[in-house]
């Protein structure tokens, strides 16, 4: 990719995490940046205002009246689209985010490179600040606000790159994984399981995916693979570089032993082909975490670091917002954000928070955001993942039409099924409903654990703000 300095840019979808943190990064490395999206909301829009970046609202012809010298399209815009017909029209060079990191950004450094059905996000966040804690100074791009760094971005003057290696496509004209383009040397896979139902149409086509990615790894480098997947345990068939496993199996090459689980977060013992390093804690919840801090663990170990020196650099890591985010507590009722959208991640988060909270009356409040769960097909897998929950809340499908004619969920049928198997369960379509029967009926010592990858209609900082006034002394 060759662009003479100051070049201009345009990003067209522009204010989402990773796409704002493009802006950001190609501005700071000196090119003139513009972008577009269909809507223009803080925190993302304000900081990109702040640094420089004009930003246009609506998706039109009018926004490429300064002719760029590239355009950066996003993965959510498709043909018929006005401004990127205008700019195909206009005979406009384009491109897509993972290829603009590539060559911009991971050539010519050692990419590390975190992928995974769950915990990519934590993962690459745990990463970065494993890395930088030991004065490694890596780039790295989180998909997420880290509570470590003042922005999710950071182009550092060390050999290293951290980036979250995501399995959904990459752009209109590039339908395959953005993890593709990522050159890894170290390769982190926490597991893999179906999801992204809107682009694949089986777990067998994602594990080709990774199998194809694994077959990339150049020999020097290291695979870093959860020793209990039985899906990562297929891909890495293929693999012609080294593998180093992690779990909590007695034959990981990299083990932790949980020692506890409290609010304050997770104690563990570190192995290393059982070999004892020391005792850690990670101020996270769930045997999950504690994975991906071994993940962190090993590849920060691969860059030269000793393990058994990162007991404190992992005790500082603050956590990622919508993972386990704590909004705060009122009244004794404690209100806990996460991201998790798939059965799995659902059943996992709620066991942690159950452990780590087991005097508390748990209520679970999910919206059915992402693609997959437009669909039926986890309904039933979903009749076990709220097992620790002593009530269940569902919202609406926020976007009913992603279900492109599979049979569509039905958040009725599963609240009818949990019913009949004991579980207290509701199911509320309009948000505010939602919010006024929590308002009625939570009680001190209650705990409620959001989980959604969309908005959730900002119900979860409505019921801070109300629980705040309600119960703050005058």
């Amino acid at each position: 990719m060759n662009l003479r300095e100051g070049a201009h840019i345009h990003l067209i979808a522009a204010c989402g995490t990773a796409m704002g943190s493009l802006a950001a990064m190609l501005s700071e490395k000196g090119y003139r940046v513009t972008g577009s999206d269909a809507h223009i909301y803080p925190p993302m829009s304000t900081y990109l205002r702040e640094i420089g970046i004009e930003l246009f609202e609506g998706f039109t012809p009018e926004n490429l009246q300064t002719r760029p010298d590239l355009i950066v399209v996003g993965n959510a815009i498709s043909r018929g689209n006005p401004e990127l017909e205008a700019a195909l029209d206009a005979a406009i060079p384009y491109t897509s985010l993972p290829e603009v990191l590539r060559d911009l950004f991971i050539r010519g450094k050692r990419s590390v490179v975190v992928t995974g059905t769950h915990g990519k996000t934590t993962t690459t966040a745990i990463t970065a600040h494993l890395f930088s804690y030991h004065g490694l100074n890596p780039s790295f791009l989180v998909a997420g606000l880290t509570n470590n760094f003042p922005r999710p971005y950071h182009l550092g003057t060390g050999e290293h790159v951290i980036i979250e290696g995501d399995e959904y496509d990459s752009a209109y004209f590039a339908k395959w994984p953005k993890f593709f383009y990522y050159l890894p040397e170290t390769l982190i896979i926490n597991n893999i399981e179906f999801d992204h139902a809107d682009i694949y149409s089986s777990l067998g086509e994602i594990t080709k995916a990774f199998r194809q990615l694994v077959n990339t790894v150049p020999r020097r480098g290291l695979i870093i693979a959860h020793a209990a997947d039985d899906a990562v345990t297929d891909v890495l068939s293929s693999a012609q570089a080294p593998v180093q496993t992690f779990g909590i199996e007695t034959d990981a090459f990299w083990r932790a032993d949980i020692v506890s689980s409290t609010p304050q977060g997770t104690d563990f013992t570190l192995y290393q082909q059982n070999v004892e390093l020391g005792s850690f804690h990670l101020a996270l919840h769930g045997e999950y975490n504690v994975r991906n801090a071994l993940a962190s663990i090993a590849a920060c170990h691969h860059a030269g670091i000793a393990a058994n020196t990162m007991q404190s650099s992992l005790a500082s890591f603050k956590g990622v917002k919508r993972r386990q985010e704590v909004l705060g507590e009122w009244g004794n009722i404690l209100l806990i954000d996460d991201f998790a959208h798939h059965p799995t991640a659902v059943e996992q988060t709620l066991h942690a928070v159950a452990n780590a909270y087991p005097q508390r009356r748990i209520w679970a409040v999910f919206e059915p955001a992402s693609a997959t769960n437009a669909r039926a097909l986890f309904e039933k897998r979903y009749l076990n993942a709220f097992t620790n929950a002593e009530r269940v809340i569902i919202g609406r499908v926020p976007r009913p039409e992603r279900a492109r004619g599979d049979e569509p969920f039905s958040p009725q049928r599963l609240i009818s099924n949990l019913n009949s198997q004991g579980k207290t369960a509701l199911y509320f379509s309009q948000p505010d409903q939602l919010l006024s029967h929590l308002e009625d009926n939570l009680q001190s010592k209650d705990l409620v654990l959001f989980m959604s990858n969309g908005g959730f209609s900002g119900i979860q900082h409505t019921l801070a703000s109300r629980l705040q006034d309600r119960y703050e002394i005058r």
